[in-house]
């Protein structure tokens, strides 16, 4: 009788803790909008596997402040200190805007998520 009363404490004790002990990763990846100019010195590279990096300058501000070419930025606000300059993204979804990130009158709108390895990971391209 002690064993399983003793058991059934343990889980009830683990039922009301593991909550506190799960990890969202849907939270870790949500996605938002960086819109990039092309041209400048914004630089396309084959990652070595079946993806691209593209390194790029951190803009001013906001997108409402404007892009230089070469530069990415957040909808709402200038990239922060320590956030990465390279967005990273599969070569299959690449092909789809690489030709106008060469060309400084064109914009590119990508989701992406810091993925705490030096990327903006792209979810989605397009608003």
């Amino acid at each position: 009788m002690t064993v399983y009363s003793n058991f059934a404490r343990f889980v009830a004790v683990f039922a009301v803790l593991s909550p506190m002990f799960t990890f969202n990763t849907a939270n870790a990846q949500t996605s938002y909008p960086m819109t990039c100019r092309g041209g400048g010195t914004l630089s396309i590279q084959n990652d070595g596997g079946n993806g691209v990096r593209i390194n790029f300058q951190a803009g001013r501000g906001a997108v409402p402040q404007g892009l230089s070419p070469g530069q990415c930025t957040w909808s709402d606000r200038a990239l922060r200190s320590g956030e990465p300059t390279t967005i990273c993204d599969r070569a299959s979804s690449a092909a789809q805007y690489v030709s106008r990130l060469v060309q400084s009158n064109e914009y590119s709108i990508f989701q992406v998520y810091n993925d705490g390895r030096g990327c903006m990971r792209v979810t989605r391209v397009g608003p």
